[in-house]
């Protein structure tokens, strides 16, 4: 790649980490952040992506297509729901490459429709261990490693991107716990923003509406439920991972210094209202 191009890519140099990156909107994220320079952390239960996935190349692992693309990448196991994993996993992308600029809590956990009644405590404890305790865990250790860092030539010294949802903002039928565990992440975005906004720290999260991943791919191969979710969409299609992957690189840039607390709604507008 030319040094011009190198130059105009805005997030050279800078050391990213994103949790749940084999595949989906995950996997998008790490790719939009390497193509702007950024060397990406990928970490995941397991670096092969899904095999129910929508990608063209699901056979080769996200920092390998990075690592062909010319960019940087290394790959970390982690689970979300063990503390000792993300421990370990903050302290390899920094030891790896000297610094930590950038974390996108993306991995989280869905489960299958069903109404209130029928879930578990099982359910409840796996999806707020993970969406929720997982999250403000990577979170708290990131901010750590940001403090010992200096205010970069951007004016922060790091940003979080947190992946809630749209069923965190308003509800949806039949996903009363993984709303509850996405609103959490929604108001700890706003809490944690507000506390560390003093040391030039963003905090920022993005709410994906119906997007086409492994995780829903159940929803994508029932012709009634994918009718259901775009009559929910006011937008004429449901939503790529590219959709999320562009924001999210923008709450990464220069270009977003002074938006931080912020749970900014990508999703067709399924959010703004009921369309008729």
């Amino acid at each position: 790649m030319s040094t011009d191009n190198q130059v105009r890519r805005k997030l050279e140099g800078r050391v990213a980490m994103v949790t749940g990156s084999s595949s989906g909107m995950g996997r998008a994220i790490a790719l939009g952040l390497a193509a702007e320079g950024a060397y990406v952390v990928c970490s995941d239960l397991k670096q092969e992506p899904s095999p129910n996935g929508f990608e063209a190349d699901k056979h080769i692992p996200t920092h390998e297509v990075i690592s062909q693309n010319g960019g940087r990448s290394t790959f970390k196991k982690c689970d979300m729901g063990k503390t000792e994993d993300i421990v370990n996993l903050v302290s390899f992308a920094v030891t790896t490459y000297g610094k930590l600029n950038i974390v996108v809590n993306n991995a989280g956990l869905w489960l299958p429709l069903r109404d209130f009644a029928e879930e578990t405590d099982e359910m409840w404890d796996a999806m707020m261990g993970i969406n929720g305790k997982g999250t403000a865990t990577s979170m708290r250790l990131a901010i750590r490693q940001f403090l010992k860092q200096d205010i970069d030539e951007s004016g922060s010294r790091g940003r979080i991107v947190n992946i809630s949802s749209s069923a965190g903002i308003t509800a949806v039928r039949r996903e009363a716990t993984y709303a509850a565990s996405k609103a959490a992440v929604s108001m700890l975005t706003r809490n944690v923003a507000l506390d560390h906004a003093k040391d030039s720290i963003n905090v920022n999260a993005v709410c994906p509406g119906v997007v086409r991943t492994a995780m829903a791919s159940t929803n994508f191969k029932d012709p009634a439920i994918i009718a259901e979710m775009k009559k929910g969409t006011p937008w004429p299609r449901l939503g790529e991972p590219s959709d999320i992957a562009k924001v999210v690189v923008f709450l990464c840039t220069d270009d977003a210094q002074w938006v931080t607390g912020q749970n900014i709604a990508v999703d067709g507008g399924f959010t703004a209202g009921i369309p008729l």
